[in-house]
């Protein structure tokens, strides 16, 4: 993030004590298209977050007091997402990703285990210490610049691949599995997930037969997760279930990765 400054018509008015700041926001790398924004200001001596909204995914932009921020923007408004939610909005260090808790007419979930679904996609930008001065506010008044934040998000949910061997492949008809110690916090402050976990379900999609085999072959699938406590991205091996109509049951290593 860093900023430039250009000229344009000089603010009066409701904001005279305000300096015009223009959000260049980079959406092309996370590979997200976004239909709109929220950015979140936060100012490091704890007084009120300011919290902007928009259609515009970038270009558009906000008016800021003199002061220092940490600035948080991400794709969408926190309230339409489906299966999570940003919780502890009123500070920095408390504002997180949550996935929701998820009911299942095929999984019977244990005492005290929740079970979550695909999230949607979302990308995250921080920047600490992003300073609005006085010299900068009384430059866009009177002298009518403007100045930019930019900034890149980058994806804190990622697309994870399963692959498992099946012997009797063309007895499944459909399969769906549980995958349990998925990670359903992300601390935003922090770039990490948290240690809380859930039981995430999938759907499996694709099957392939061996070369010379009508009845052996891959079951694959893929689904949007978190990743594993602590982590952001990674490569692993886990234990599920696959269930199908025919009601077949294996447990077996499963090949995941990003």
């Amino acid at each position: 993030m860093g900023l430039a400054g250009c000229s344009k018509e000089t603010m009066i008015g409701e904001y005279v004590d305000r300096c015009a700041v223009r959000l260049d926001i980079d959406w092309g790398p996370c590979g997200i298209d976004p239909d709109g924004m929220t950015a979140l200001f936060y100012p490091v001596d704890g007084g009120e977050p300011s919290r902007f909204l928009t259609n515009t995914v970038t270009g558009d932009e906000v008016r800021l007091r003199k002061g220092i921020y940490n600035v948080v923007v991400f794709n969408q408004a926190a309230e339409e997402y489906s299966y999570l939610t940003i919780e502890g909005q009123d500070q920095y260090s408390t504002l997180r990703i949550v996935m929701k808790t998820t009911d299942s007419d095929w999984y019977t979930p244990t005492e005290g285990e929740r079970l979550i679904y695909d999230p949607e996609p979302l990308a995250v930008a921080t920047l600490e210490g992003f300073e609005v001065t006085q010299e900068m506010v009384r430059a866009n008044l009177k002298e009518g610049k403007e100045f930019s934040l930019a900034c890149r998000p980058e994806k804190v949910i990622f697309t994870a691949h399963l692959s498992l061997e099946i012997k009797g492949l063309h007895n499944v008809r459909t399969a769906r599995g549980s995958i349990k110690g998925m990670a359903d916090t992300y601390w935003i402050a922090d770039r990490k997930t948290g240690s809380s976990v859930a039981t995430q379900l999938v759907d499996f999609s694709e099957k392939t037969f061996h070369e010379n085999s009508t009845t052996d072959g891959i079951l694959s699938g893929s689904y949007l997760t978190l990743g594993r406590p602590n982590v952001t991205s990674s490569s692993w091996m886990a234990n599920f279930f696959a269930s199908s109509s025919d009601m077949f049951q294996k447990e077996s290593p499963s090949s995941q990765k990003y």
